[in-house]
């Protein structure tokens, strides 16, 4: 989980030093960083062995995930435990192109199973668009917004109407039990049915939807058509709907969280949105409607020059809601 906090923080500093398009990059990127595991030694007698030991009867990649023991057991010489091999596997399913050398800031992180990457020197691939796109769908966002045993719609779905769309989704009233059936036969969809009733759907209405898309993922990011049984044996719903964005434009079904991303990266008002959000980092307080001349002004800024964080940030410091604020106690 280190690394991958680290790497996609290196992937979100490269594309602010780029400056080019930045939202727009940051939720559409085909790019990823990562540490090149097989820098180890070790790994190049694992892909040796992985045909002859992790493979299934039917000539399938094993890909249920194994966590790596804490402690090493013995084996006979060159073996290696099936986390190792299936790793592997996942890597080039998710990387399918050859990465590139890539040298970025060095994150400090725990040295758990390989070390961290030499003199920051990591590896810089694409992904399939298909699968995956942008920082929405990287594991360390995905797993963010999971709980520990599954992935969690709601909580993913409450970030997007937050962070992209600008809304507000009310706390869990204190008088609610707020818990799905326990029934593990049936698909989250199927459980999710109690968030529609109507004291409930008042809320869940802005987020459900949003989140549903990226039942594609499950808890840690991997895609639930390729491992396992999917959803309970059936092909996963990756369906939903952005509703009640404020842009009719906008509105309206998507198929899968890649379609979802790709609207919301084009929109308007999600890139107003954006600005509003950096200029409640800088300024250090919410806007106010006596602000909305120098949003306008930031917005322009933005669009104007290509999506440059640089001429967002020049436009809100050098405002005089920056310049002649008060210092507060």
């Amino acid at each position: 989980m280190y690394s991958m906090i680290a790497n996609t923080d290196c992937l979100v500093e490269m594309i602010v030093r780029e400056d080019k398009n930045v939202l727009q990059e940051l939720l559409t990127t085909d790019r990823v960083i990562y540490m090149p595991y097989w820098a180890d030694p070790r790994w190049e007698q694992a892909m040796a062995l992985s045909d002859q030991y992790f493979f299934t009867d039917r000539g399938k990649p094993f890909v249920h995930v194994f966590e790596p023991s804490a402690e090493k057991k013995p084996g006979r010489p060159g073996e290696f435990n099936q986390w190792e091999a299936t790793q592997k596997d996942q890597l080039h399913h998710v990387f399918p192109k050859p990465p590139q050398p890539i040298y970025v800031r060095q994150s400090q992180y725990n040295h758990s199973f390989s070390p961290p990457a030499k003199d920051g020197l990591k590896s810089l691939t694409t992904v399939d668009p298909k699968d995956r796109l942008g920082i929405l769908t990287h594991p360390v966002w995905l797993i963010s917004h999971s709980d520990a045993v599954n992935n969690h719609a709601i909580s993913r779905g409450r970030w997007i109407r937050e962070r992209l769309l600008g809304g507000s989704v009310p706390d869990i009233p204190i008088t609610v039990d707020a818990k799905l059936p326990e029934e593990p036969q049936s698909t989250l969809r199927h459980r999710m049915r109690v968030t529609r009733v109507e004291e409930c759907w008042r809320c869940h209405q802005k987020m459900d939807p949003l989140g549903l898309p990226f039942e594609m993922y499950n808890q840690i990011g991997f895609i639930r058509d390729r491992i396992g049984n999917g959803d309970q044996g059936q092909k996963v719903d990756a369906t939903g709907e952005i509703t009640l964005s404020g842009d009719p434009t906008l509105d309206g079904p998507v198929a899968n969280p890649i379609e979802m991303i790709r609207k919301l990266a084009a929109s308007e008002r999600v890139k107003q949105v954006f600005v509003r959000h950096v200029f409640r980092y800088w300024m250090g307080r919410n806007e106010t409607i006596n602000d909305a001349p120098i949003l306008q002004d930031a917005y322009k800024a933005y669009r104007d020059n290509n999506g440059s964080m640089k001429a967002l940030l020049t436009s809100l410091l050098t405002s005089d809601a920056f310049l002649y604020r008060k210092v507060t106690k």
